[in-house]
């Protein structure tokens, strides 16, 4: 559940909710930084804003443990605790390597093209294969 009743970044704000970071330089806290500064939040009114953990996991188990009301995190990790989740955004990986290496990882890219793997993918909470596997050749670099 979500007691707090916590919808939105403004939320975080409230003096009765316990915030839980995540490591400087992660795409996490590089995202909340930007989002925070477009809506024009001052981290330093987010209790807890300091406290960081480096794993998406390690933030759902502060929130399950009761030592933290939200964290921003990953879908996957909320379902292995038991969370509530609320989706905020879709971020994209892509998996970039030198031409003359993908012989190389043969093996890696022929399973991200399996049909059966990406199934397994789409029952994962929070992820969608819908570009697994897909190869994109980026000329000029």
């Amino acid at each position: 559940g979500n007691p707090k009743g916590i919808h939105t970044l403004e939320d975080l704000m409230r003096s009765d909710v316990r915030f839980i970071n995540r490591n400087r330089g992660s795409g996490t806290r590089i995202w909340l930084e930007k989002a925070l500064h477009q809506a024009g939040i001052d981290p330093a009114h987010i209790q807890g804003f300091d406290n960081e953990v480096n794993t998406h996991d390690e933030a759902a188990g502060w929130v399950y443990s009761g030592k933290a009301d939200v964290a921003l995190g990953l879908q996957s990790a909320a379902a292995r605790h038991q969370l509530d989740f609320i989706p905020l955004f879709e971020e994209r990986y892509d998996l970039i390597l030198e031409e003359q290496r993908l012989e190389e990882l043969r093996i890696l890219t022929d399973k991200l093209t399996n049909q059966a793997f990406r199934k397994k993918i789409a029952q994962l909470p929070g992820y969608n294969p819908r570009q697994t596997g897909n190869s994109i050749t980026l000329a000029g670099f």
